[in-house]
This record gives structure tokens, C-alpha cells and sequence, in this order.
């Protein structure tokens, strides 16, 4: 691996005319296959289906705005949010007051979770998440990257090594269906480590020698005045429907998954990223419980991890109060603003693309990177159904003597570069992302928002905000077994167990 960048990022676009996809692609030829049929019957008869079929293909093919929806598109999601907010169906209250409980039901789509504690194999327990509605089985990873700021070209490199061949291997594990990265940051406040650091070394080290003084001073002199709380986790989400062979109960399918778990472990620390422990059930309820009600973040991060699942419920960590507008989605004391990944960077980049969305700031920021691994015969058929879709619209623009575009261009050598780095054993797959911001007062989330967007600006990728499906969005950028891209929602005879 070159250390002078990476790049080849593209969209997968299949058999689809210049930037159109398969389904618009569909809709022309059919439209075009009838206008050519009426003619052999009547000439007027053409006239008036060419008449009706221009404005049905503007409106059912054109995409328009950010999110790439078309005119009809547009209309029906318009419809289904003015039938939700006329009903106040995404309104949510706690039923502290019913006589009949729900049960212990989060708001949303966090609904069909269920927490799971079960044995680690080392002597002590762990949580896993099961997704009811699909089946996903989900294992939390602590872990503390090691950071290439101070790093070794050489050792960066091999780290970036490991996690392409960690991620190529997924291909060949059918039962991973998904991996997401999360890091939350918050500022803690009402801590200065610069004059706590000062203070402790006038105070207690009198005694050292006066270069070390020299050299601590300076380090702190250099460093930030206020620290910040971070955390990283990896979320491993398997789906046990094809495991071979296929657990018939949740405790068969709870220990398959802790037996993959120490492989796991092991390729992460070859990427640079240690595993410090397994997410316990209490540490889970604590976090999401910190993610709606940002007021008791700071308590809870001074709470130990100990053994206090039994004191804790899953209905803790659910937010009291929801609300939600197009743009923002109101829980307890938090007001929070999510973007989803819309386009990754068009030109080389370098390894710490991410670092402007990952460290610390002024507010409360949490990143969730989602890799959707394809199985290595899906792989080899994409990229084949890649070359022959550039194949076809390079005929099309021959037949109708049309130049082609560097863009179709480069489409054409990018897929005939991935289909030799898939045979030579690169791995296939799908990235997302997602960026959400919290704050404590509306008045301040204007500028949490644009401190993201300049963030985002920073990283050469494409986001856009999260509009009319923010709590959608919040649940699946905590990284806890929600996955839009997936699916929310399986039927009996996919999802196991069902």
C-alpha cells in the first residue's frame, strides 16, 4: 500500500444511461419501445402518447434537489409527512402514567431491540443486542485506536494493510453483515488540564530535575487547556440466518457469536485499534440513556462500569419525550441535527480524511461509519455487471453518435480496475455514514450545526442533513443494531428466528 494516498471511490450505477439509473433507464426504453409501436398504428395516435409521455418522464426520472428524488418522489414523501405531523404520529411519551404497560418498547425504529446478557467465554459477561425484525444479532467492541498523528509511515501503512484484508475477508463471512464504527466526543467542561497540570507539578515536583521541568512545561504549554470525553466502539453485526450451521435458538446463536468475537478482536488489533473490552448491558443503557438526555451525560460518565445490570432496565435508556420537525429531532434536554453520507471524494485522499469529523470540539459530536460487506460471488457479479453496463452506454453513445463524457469515461476504467483488484482478492462493499450533533439549547445548535458542515467541507465528503427522517437517522448513527441500508424490517422467512 502506497502511502501517497487512496482513492477509486465510485458509485455504483449497473445498466443505467448517462446518470440515470436502471429503473429510469427502464422507463425511457419502455416509452420509447411504445411511441415506436403506435406509429405503425396511427400517426395521430403517436402524437398525443408523445404529447402525455414527456411530462410523465420529467416527472417519474428527473431527479431533483440534494436528495436525487424525483417530482413524484418528492410529492409522496411530502404527503406521508404532512398525514404524520397532522396525526402527531411521531410525537413519543413515556407511559409512566398507563395502566396497561407497552412493555419495555423504545421509541422508533429503536423499538425492536432487545438487550442480551450473556456470557463472554472468559469468565465474565457481555451484552448483545437482538433485532427482532431482522434477525441481526449485534456485538459491542470497545476499543482505543492508536492514532497515526505520531505514528510511523511504515506502521501506518501496515495498519491501513490489515484493515483492507480484515475488510476482504468479511466477503468470505457470510455471517457478518455489517460493521459500524462509532466515536462519540463531548467536552467535559469545567476542567482546565493545563493549570491542573501546572499546579500538580509546581506542587509535587520540586524535587525533579530542571530539564524535565523544562520539557513538561512546554508540553503543556502546547496542549489544549480543556480535555474532552471520547469513545470508540465497533459494533459487529451478524446475521445468523446464514450461519452454517443455522442456530435453532437464541442461545445457540449467542454463543456462534461469541465465538467469532476473539477473531474479530484479533484483526482489529492488527489494524491498530485495541480492544480494551466488551460492552456490558449496564454500559449500553448508559450510553443511549447520554445520547437522548445530554444533561446527565457528565454523571454517567463518572459512574462505574460495575456490576449493576440488575439495578439498570432497557426502559432507562429510552428518552422520556420525543418530538421531532423536518430538520431537528427534539428528545428530554438534547437537540439534535443528523447528516447521512451522500457522495464519497471524487479525488485521492489521504489517510486522515476522517480526523476533522472524529476529534473533539466544542460540542457534542458523534461519527458512525457502516461497511456493508458483499460475499465474494455477489463481488465477482457486480463488477461484471459493472463493465457490461459501461459497455452498453458506450454503444448507446456510438449508435446515436454522441461523445462520451470523462465522467463515462472514467466510470469505465474504474470498474475494469475494481474487477482486477476483486480477482486478485480485494474485498467489495458499501460505506456509510452518519454525523450527528446534540446540544443542550436550541439557541446554540445553529452553531453546532455549522461547526459540522465546516467539518464536513474539511473532508472532501458529501453529506446532507437527514430531512424528515431525523429520528430514523439518530437511532441508526448510535451504531446499536439499526441499519437503514439493510433494512428495518425482514419477513418471517428471511430473518432468523422468525
Amino acid at each position: 500500500m502506497s502511502d501517497t494516498g487512496y482513492g477509486g471511490f465510485r458509485e455504483v450505477k449497473g445498466f443505467g444511461l448517462g446518470r440515470l439509473g436502471t429503473s429510469g433507464t427502464a422507463i425511457i426504453l419502455a416509452s420509447v419501445v411504445g411511441l415506436a409501436f403506435t406509429t405503425f398504428i396511427d400517426l395521430f395516435l403517436a402524437f398525443i402518447g408523445l404529447f402525455i409521455a414527456i411530462p410523465v418522464l420529467a416527472l417519474t426520472i428527473v431527479p431533483m434537489g440534494d436528495s436525487r428524488r424525483t417530482v413524484v418522489e418528492h410529492l409522496t414523501w411530502n404527503v406521508r409527512a404532512w398525514w404524520g405531523n397532522r396525526h402527531n404520529s411521531d410525537a413519543y411519551a413515556a407511559d409512566v402514567l398507563e395502566e396497561v404497560p407497552r412493555g419495555e418498547n423504545m421509541p422508533g425504529v429503536l423499538a425492536p431491540l432487545m438487550p442480551l446478557t450473556v456470557e463472554d467465554g472468559r469468565g465474565g459477561t457481555q451484552c448483545l443486542i437482538w433485532n427482532r425484525r431482522t434477525g441481526i444479532l449485534s456485538a459491542v467492541l470497545r476499543v482505543s485506536p492508536v492514532g497515526i498523528t505520531l505514528a510511523d509511515s511504515s506502521d501506518t501503512n501496515a495498519w491501513v494493510r490489515n484493515y483492507g484484508a480484515w475488510l476482504a475477508d468479511l466477503g468470505f463471512t457470510p455471517i457478518v453483515s455489517s460493521v459500524v464504527f462509532t466515536c462519540e466526543s463531548s467536552p467535559t467542561g469545567g476542567v482546565d488540564q493545563r493549570a491542573y497540570t501546572l499546579a500538580r507539578m509546581e506542587r509535587d515536583g520540586k524535587n525533579a530535575p530542571a530539564l524535565a521541568k523544562k520539557i513538561m512545561e512546554k508540553a503543556v504549554n502546547q496542549s489544549r487547556s480543556t480535555t474532552a470525553d471520547i469513545q470508540m466502539r465497533v459494533t459487529v453485526n451478524f446475521d445468523l440466518s446464514k450461519a452454517s450451521p443455522q442456530p435453532k435458538t437464541l442461545s445457540e446463536g449467542a454463543a456462534e457469536v461469541v465465538r467469532w468475537l476473539p477473531r474479530i478482536e484479533s484483526a482489529l488489533a492488527a489494524s491498530g485499534a485495541t480492544v480494551t473490552d466488551r460492552a456490558s448491558t449496564a454500559s449500553v443503557i448508559r450510553n443511549i440513556r447520554a445520547a437522548v438526555d445530554p444533561a446527565i451525560r457528565i454523571f454517567l460518565s463518572d459512574t462505574p462500569d460495575n456490576n449493576d445490570d440488575e439495578l439498570l432496565t432497557w426502559t432507562d435508556a429510552s428518552a422520556l419525550r420525543t418530538e421531532t420537525t423536518k430538520d431537528v429531532y427534539y428528545h428530554d434536554s438534547g437537540y439534535s441535527v443528523t447528516w447521512v453520507l451522500k457522495g464519497m471524494p471524487s479525488s485521492v485522499v489521504r489517510q486522515h480524511i476522517l480526523l476533522k469529523l472524529v476529534s473533539p470540539g466544542k460540542y457534542y459530536r458523534r461519527f458512525s461509519m457502516v461497511y456493508r460487506p458483499y460475499s465474494a460471488a455477489a463481488a465477482a457479479d457486480i463488477v461484471e455487471r459493472e463493465i457490461q453496463g459501461g459497455k452498453l452506454r458506450q454503444l448507446w453513445n456510438t449508435k446515436t453518435k454522441k461523445d462520451e463524457t470523462q465522467r463515462e469515461f472514467d466510470d469505465r476504467v474504474r470498474a475494469r480496475k475494481a474487477a482486477q483488484e476483486e480477482s486478485m482478492g480485494a474485498g467489495l462493499g458499501r460505506f456509510t455514514m452518519y454525523v450527528t450533533t446534540t446540544v443542550r439549547s436550541e439557541e446554540t445548535l445553529a452553531a453546532a450545526c455549522a461547526d459540522v458542515e465546516d467539518r464536513v467541507s474539511a473532508t472532501k465528503l458529501q453529506f446532507r442533513r437527514a430531512r424528515g427522517a431525523q429520528p430514523a437517522a439518530f437511532a441508526s448513527s448510535l451504531g446499536y443494531g439499526i441499519e437503514p441500508t439493510s433494512g428495518l424490517s425482514r419477513s418471517a422467512a428471511q430473518r432468523w428466528l422468525g
